[in-house]
């Protein structure tokens, strides 16, 4: 015979059988109560007012933590009430699952906060002379885990700290398996990791707390390796076959993160002890000099990477200056020149989520494109060059203070400034803009010749386009154009039948629809199917720290994602030739 379970907080009865656990009840309901600790009754975080009905003696633990919560006697710990009647309970709002809110430009999405890392604080009993447990084993009884993993720095301050704090600590753990570290007293709030993007031409950091989700600094910073070429095919070239030029592209990568979390860290006043995991994403050439291995591979047929997935790295190992236990896992590698900055954008979409037809498209150096159809995902990558970040342009520049990032052309030019500060060159989208007006007013023609005698255009304080300049940005439509062309040809798909396109990458941001379909760069469908997500990227290995199940989905997807190489098409040289035109359309 069932038994009612009367939820008052969440107005709702449910049925449960003798000897079901209130937890299962509770979370079959639909209810997201929190499960920090595995059910094993040592976290304390589901914890549940029994307002009438069989009020069982608490365990030694359960005790402990009302004691510590200064909770009311009747609360019990749902992963270890059995029901054995009609109950009726009320279940407090800090013992429901939180959620993070992720932001990209154009997408908000809830993410269970559910973190690789977790910290327990507890009351361990002293070893004692009659039964002389390791100070492990003591760790491992209470916190029911069969067999922990401690690295041997960690082993060997644990009597010490112990000690120390009269066996009142808090303890570390990464996915339950791994014991990160062992601190005096209670530490919990002190719970912190790092989401890491890896750009060709920026970096971005984001520090989150990992109890929460909620974002506690943020900052961006030129990637140095610049120096070494402005794309990653330089980058791969000035490397080659060189363990000594790898190494420094390796140390100026790292040299650059760790100045940024020395700098968030003292604006934040967070300890770098307290931080525990780091989610890096980056394109594959990235994540191959962010570990220092050699991305040879990529610059030669084949064309394919050391690795797609792996396993969490130290971040001792990789001479990142926060705690010396934490872990670092690298979003996955899709193929070849497809990076884990796309799969940590895919997680940020939740494209593969969706139903119908959608593109998702990462306007950077290297432009990346992903189909998603009802029947599969695949994935391309084509050289765009560095001209949507304003790199090889004559008065081009990032999109900074003082940056022309956009255009009107209304009896006589406008054009605006980053920050409204006096204008210090052009950026991506202020590019594509002033093109457009140009083609429009016939200073330029579809051809990309400029129309007169005149090799540049002025545009305002010494500012001008050249020849070249309309070139550069002719060769980055043309790439991400025929890329587009080529996927959807893949699967017989025309342009009009797309549900929707994803704009990835910080480009986006100040991206004009109209302006962009002119120039042929976006295919000219309903302006409303687009969508602009500014730093998927980042957003994406936000969404990976926050959540340790996205990592297992995204790497279950990856295996999936089928790749198509253009190059090796034998029409891909035709068709580019072809999409140079910025008259040329899908």
């Amino acid at each position: 015979m069932p038994y009612t379970v009367n939820i008052k907080s969440h107005k709702k009865t449910l049925r449960a059988n003798k000897s079901d656990t209130l937890v299962d009840t509770i979370q079959k309901a639909g209810i997201n109560l929190s499960v920090y600790c595995d059910r094993k009754g040592v976290c304390g975080k589901c914890f549940v007012e029994i307002l009438e009905g069989a009020l069982p003696p608490p365990s030694k633990n359960e005790k402990y933590l009302i004691e510590q919560k200064k909770y009311p006697p009747n609360y019990r710990l749902a992963c270890l009430y059995r029901i054995k009647g009609d109950i009726r309970i009320n279940i407090p709002e800090e013992s429901i699952l939180q959620e993070a809110v992720i932001l990209t430009s154009g997408l908000r999405s809830a993410v269970p906060v559910h973190p690789a890392v977790k910290k327990f604080h507890l009351q361990l009993p002293k070893p004692e002379i009659s039964v002389p447990l390791s100070l492990m084993e003591i760790l491992e009884r209470h916190l029911k885990k069969k067999k922990l993993q401690a690295p041997s720095g960690l082993l060997r301050n644990m009597g010490r700290v112990l000690e120390k704090s009269k066996y009142n600590v808090t303890v570390v753990t990464y996915k339950d398996k791994d014991l990160l570290d062992i601190e005096s007293q209670n530490t919990q709030a002190l719970n912190y990791g790092l989401a890491i993007d890896i750009g060709t031409t920026t970096l971005a950091l984001e520090l989150i707390n990992l109890n929460t989700g909620e974002t506690m600094g943020f900052t961006t910073s030129l990637n140095s390796q610049s120096i070494r070429g402005a794309d990653v095919v330089s980058r791969i070239s000035y490397s080659f076959k060189d363990m000594k030029k790898l190494d420094k592209l390796r140390d100026q990568i790292r040299d650059d993160i760790n100045s940024m979390i020395d700098e968030l860290l003292k604006k934040t006043q967070v300890d770098p002890i307290h931080v525990y995991d780091c989610v890096v994403a980056g394109n594959t050439a990235m994540n191959h000099f962010f570990l220092g291995l050699p991305a040879d591979t990529l610059a030669i047929a084949p064309y394919h990477s050391v690795f797609s997935c792996l396993p969490e790295l130290s971040s001792r190992e990789l001479g990142l200056r926060i705690n010396s236990n934490a872990k670092v896992y690298i979003a996955p590698n899709i193929k070849s020149f497809v990076g884990g900055d796309i799969s940590a954008g895919l997680v940020a979409s939740d494209l593969a989520q969706k139903k119908g037809i959608y593109l998702f498209i990462d306007l950077g150096t290297n432009g990346e494109i992903v189909l998603k159809t009802e029947k599969e995902i695949i994935a391309t990558s084509t050289a765009a060059g560095p001209a949507f970040e304003g790199m090889k342009i004559s008065c081009g520049m990032l999109a900074l203070p003082g940056a022309i990032y956009k255009a009107k052309f209304e009896d006589k030019l406008k054009t605006y400034t980053l920050g409204n500060k006096p204008a210090k060159g052009i950026c991506g989208t202020g590019l594509i803009d002033l093109i457009a007006i140009f083609l429009e007013l016939g200073k330029v023609a579809p051809s990309g010749k400029i129309n007169g005698k005149l090799k540049k255009i002025l545009i305002r304080n010494k500012i001008f386009i050249s020849q070249n300049d309309i070139r550069e940005m002719q060769l980055a439509c043309a790439a991400i154009k025929t890329g587009i062309k080529m996927m959807l040809d893949e699967h017989h798909l025309t342009k009009d039948r797309l549900d929707g396109i994803y704009i990835a990458g910080a480009f986006g941001n100040y991206l004009n629809i109209k302006n962009s379909m002119k120039i042929g760069l976006l295919p000219r469908i309903d302006q409303d199917k687009i969508l602009f997500i500014g730093n998927a990227s980042l957003a994406g290995a936000k969404n990976m720290l926050v959540s340790a199940e996205s990592r297992k989905i995204i790497e279950n997807l990856v295996r999936k994602i089928r790749f198509v190489s253009l190059a090796s098409r034998p029409s891909f040289q035709q068709r580019f030739v072809e999409a140079l035109e910025f008259s040329s359309t899908l």
